[in-house]
């Protein structure tokens, strides 16, 4: 039970990443969104659907300061194609777009927020470089290959809504395939649900 929910938490400090294509969140382009607003903030419930997160439930909300451009997204996708997922990271890691947290928590820095329409809806992704723990870089296991955390919720004329996280994840470019893929780390299965603005 523990186990489970601290699981649960660490899934929505790493900002939450469903096995998604990166083209579905670099299509990021489309309408520039990126002109800066006033600050929008969220709240939601995080919700395991499956694996050792499976029933756990846990409240979070984020703060978006800034949406990423079209042009800021496409340089992004050209550091992940011509030089990998290290690279990116190191520069992902020095992004402020926000915060992303439990309720009980100070949670985790948005390094990548995009916000799009699709009809009637609103999509937001986030992205963030997740935090790690002393233990988890200190073991090297497979999950320190996952270090980025993803959300993306869609939300009607009401700002209200749902999506998916994914607490690991790794990005890469496909070369032979010719697109980007996010790959989820282990088998949590987290969805957001009662998302709307606070």
């Amino acid at each position: 039970m523990k186990s489970g929910r601290h699981a649960l938490m660490a899934a929505v400090v790493g900002a939450g990443l469903a096995v998604v294509v990166l083209n579905q969140a670099v299509t990021l382009y489309g309408q520039d969104q990126g002109a800066q607003g006033a600050p929008e903030s969220y709240s939601g419930v995080a919700i395991g659907t499956g694996g050792s997160v499976g029933a756990k439930t846990m409240h979070f909300d984020f703060r978006v300061t800034k949406y990423a451009t079209d042009a800021e997204v496409q340089n992004y996708a050209k550091i992940l194609k011509e030089k990998g997922q290290d690279a990116l990271l190191d520069i992902l890691e020095k992004q402020d777009a926000g915060r992303i947290r439990p309720v009980t928590s100070t949670g985790n820095q948005i390094a990548v927020a995009r916000k799009r329409r699709e009809g009637d809806n609103t999509i937001i992704t986030i992205v963030t470089a997740r935090t790690m723990s002393f233990a988890e870089l200190y073991n090297a296991g497979r999950s320190k290959d996952y270090p980025f955390g993803f959300m993306q919720v869609k939300l009607n004329d009401k700002g209200e809504g749902a999506g998916q996280i994914m607490a690991a994840a790794k990005l890469r470019f496909n070369k032979k395939k010719g697109h980007y893929e996010i790959e989820s780390f282990g088998n949590q299965y987290i969805k957001a649900i009662n998302v709307r603005p606070q």
